[in-house]
């Protein structure tokens, strides 16, 4: 999977907002909204302490809707959501969340599930999330991370659901036009699939560059599935999934038969057996 070719390089490594060889910088017409650490640095710049928030939502509380504003989560921010509800209810749409780090290092934006109820929900439209670190070891999560909104995207972050969900996915997508999971790890225990991808108003999908592993011990949910709606379209490609043994044949990967027609799957690579090496999922084409 590659990391460098432009054609797939991820969607945060082409913000101007981000990075740039001279600096970050903000693109036309956005701003940066806030920078989010919890616990204050002594030694933070003066444009750092003059807009910095405590939490997430609060600086979405910040965002202007529609104009790509930015919520910095500076290194070594955590926050633990212990209630239920979702854990970012000022959000706005068109708002770029962007996490400081390497997601899985010590020192990464962490945002923490510690409720059955608690969800990162992605319910108004365009809104980008990448670069965090998104954690639960809660069990029966019901809705971890759920996405209805059009637009959006979850790109280069770590999602680790190490608490048993039961029949609970980890990515809900329902009726979310133009939705984009691309260069993600994400780990789940469930007997769920992990990305489940429902509504007949979930068109033109991207599932894309992904690592998916099922950490049931047996019997796990799929890797992805598509349910058998018409209307259903998008491309998953380029993903490696991982599910226990024991995972029913064909199981690892799903598209309904009505969303088949309109869903292109190609060249990604499952396995379910500790000891040996993946293959394509499904398998290759036959051509008349």
């Amino acid at each position: 999977m590659s990391r460098t070719n432009p054609s797939v390089a991820p969607f945060f490594a082409n913000l101007a907002a981000i990075a740039t060889p001279f600096g970050t910088t903000v693109a036309p017409g956005a701003r940066v909204a806030a920078y989010v650490r919890a616990t204050p640095k002594s030694d933070d710049p003066d444009f750092v302490r003059e807009n910095r928030v405590a939490s997430i939502n609060e600086g979405l509380k910040r965002c202007r809707e529609g104009m790509n504003d930015i919520v910095y989560v500076l290194p070594g921010h955590t926050e633990t959501h212990s209630s239920s509800g979702d854990i970012w209810p000022d959000k706005k749409a068109g708002s770029v969340v962007v996490g400081l780090g390497r997601p899985g290092s010590t020192n990464a934006p962490r945002v923490t599930l510690s409720h059955t109820g608690a969800s990162m929900a992605l319910d108004v439209d365009d809104l980008v999330v990448t670069g965090l670190d998104i954690r639960s070891a809660t069990a029966a999560v019901t809705g971890a991370v759920v996405v209805t909104g059009d637009g959006c995207v979850i790109e280069g972050c770590k999602i680790a659901l190490t608490g048993a969900l039961g029949a609970n996915p980890a990515i809900a997508v329902t009726g979310a036009a133009d939705f984009r999971l691309a260069h993600n790890h994400i780990v789940a225990n469930s007997t769920d699939p992990i990305v489940e991808i429902t509504g007949a108003t979930t068109t033109d999908m991207e599932i894309v560059y992904n690592f998916l592993r099922q950490a049931q011990g047996t019997s796990g949910g799929a890797g992805i599935s598509v349910a058998s709606t018409a209307g259903i379209s998008g491309l998953i490609a380029h993903n490696v999934l991982k599910t226990a043994t024991g995972t029913a044949a064909g199981g690892i990967l799903t598209v309904g038969a009505n969303a088949a027609p309109t869903v292109g799957v190609f060249q990604n690579f499952a396995g379910d057996n500790a000891a040996g090496s993946g293959a394509l999922e499904p398998a290759v084409m036959t051509l008349a």
